[in-house]
C-alpha cells in the first residue's frame, strides 16, 4: 500500500511497520518494501541511467535494510532517510567498482578505440532521456538533491538526514542545482 498524503499519519504507519518488521513480521517488511520501492528505484535510476542496474541496486537496498533493521533507531533518523542513506552508500560502492572495472577496460582498449568528443542531445521537450542527460551535468551532490527532492518527493529534512548535511546546506545545493539545470537546458535549447 503506497504512502498516503498525510505525512504525520505516514510516519506513524511506517513506525508501526518498522516495529513489526524488527519482530520478524514478513508482511510488515513487504509493506515497507511496497511503500518505498518506487522512490528508491527512481533515485537509483536517475543516478545510474540504467533500468537493470537500478532494479538490481534497489533489490540490494532492501536486502541491506532487512539485514540492518535491528540496528535502525527511529528517534535518530526518519526511516525513508535511512533507506536513502543505504541507497546512497550502495550507489557509491557501485560507482567505485565500476571505476576500477572501467579503468582496467580503458587501459586494455585505449589503442583500439580512441575517444570521440562527447555529444549532447538537443531535445525540445523535457523527457526522461533529456532529464537524465541534464542531471549528468550536475555535481553528484546536486544530482542527489534534485532526484531525492523532485523525483522521489522527499522533504528537505529527510534529504538532509540521508546525505548527512544540514537543511540549510540542502536548500543551498537545491538552489544551485536548479540554477545549473536551468542553464544546461537553456543552453541545449539555444544550440
Amino acid at each position: 500500500m503506497p504512502i498516503a498524503a498525510d505525512p504525520q499519519r505516514d510516519m506513524q504507519r511506517v513506525s508501526k511497520l518498522v516495529i513489526r518488521a524488527k519482530q520478524g513480521d514478513t508482511n510488515a517488511i513487504g509493506e515497507l518494501y511496497e511503500c518505498h520501492r518506487l522512490g528508491i528505484f527512481r533515485y537509483l535510476y536517475y543516478r545510474t541511467g540504467d533500468i537493470q542496474v537500478a532494479d538490481d541496486l534497489t533489490s540490494e537496498v532492501f536486502l541491506r535494510m532487512i539485514r540492518s533493521l535491528s540496528g535502525y533507531r527511529q528517534q535518530n533518523v526518519a526511516f525513508q532517510a535511512w533507506l536513502f542513506q543505504i541507497a546512497h552508500n550502495l550507489l557509491n560502492d557501485h560507482y567505485r567498482k565500476m571505476s576500477v572495472r572501467n579503468h582496467v577496460q580503458l587501459e586494455e582498449n585505449i589503442m583500439d578505440n580512441p575517444p570521440s568528443p562527447p555529444s549532447r542531445p538537443v531535445e525540445h521537450s523535457l523527457n526522461d532521456v533529456t532529464l537524465q542527460n541534464a542531471l549528468e551535468q550536475l555535481s553528484d551532490e546536486q544530482r542527489d538533491v534534485i532526484v531525492m527532492r523532485f523525483i522521489t518527493g522527499m522533504p528537505i529534512s529527510d534529504v538532509a538526514q540521508a546525505l548527512h548535511k544540514s537543511e540549510d546546506a540542502i536548500k543551498g545545493l537545491q538552489r544551485r542545482a536548479l540554477a545549473n539545470l536551468r542553464d544546461v537546458l537553456v543552453d541545449w535549447e539555444v544550440n
